[in-house]
């Protein structure tokens, strides 16, 4: 199987990510794709909502998706989410046999050389990076996969600042992850 990996904050989940994820799967016809939300991330302390509340925007985003599934791998961990360790746990689950995509965007790529064991993530994966505008990504590689996706001009920041504000955010996310945030009174 074609199995993708896409982590990330998702802080919250929105319309962008949900395009991404469907491009990817079917630009690259994989089997799977994998979303993880991100526990303690190692390169942010942004995070405000905690994982559990994060992951149930995700599974709400894609819940009529068949190829698309929502994992706690990393928000049952009470430690910093690494990436390689994110893929060594998936790798063991689902079977080195097996061809896995690690989903990145291109602001993450602009300093993936800095990754924890970023190389035996390009050994161990292909990583695709969708284009971000304003991002040039660091390095490249037979495993790097430069995907020309739509750009999107949202962020879960100015979702965040939006619902800070009370100003309408139901074109920018999917209508039960906003009815989600308003009942659990999120940002």
């Amino acid at each position: 199987m074609k199995i993708g990996i896409y982590g990330g904050s998702f802080n919250p989940i929105h319309n962008a990510h949900i395009e991404i994820v469907k491009f990817v799967l079917d630009k690259l016809k994989l089997d799977k794709i994998i979303i993880i939300p991100v526990g303690t991330a190692s390169h942010r302390d942004d995070i405000v909502v905690e994982g559990k509340l994060r992951m149930k925007m995700c599974e709400l985003a894609f819940e009529n998706e068949k190829n698309i599934s929502v994992s706690d791998v990393e928000i049952n961990e009470n430690k910093v989410s690494y990436t390689i360790d994110t893929l060594h746990k998936i790798i063991s689950l689902y079977g080195e046999e097996n061809e896995f995509f690690e989903i990145i965007g291109e602001d993450s790529a602009n300093y993936f050389s800095t990754w924890k064991e970023y190389e035996k993530i390009l050994e161990l994966s292909k990583v695709v990076v969708f284009r971000r505008e304003g991002y040039t990504g660091d390095i490249s590689h037979k495993n790097l996969i430069y995907l020309d996706t739509p750009l999107y001009d949202i962020s879960s920041t100015m979702i965040r600042k939006k619902i800070h504000n009370n100003e309408d955010i139901s074109k920018l996310v999917p209508e039960k992850v906003a009815n989600f945030i308003k009942e659990n009174s999120l940002y």
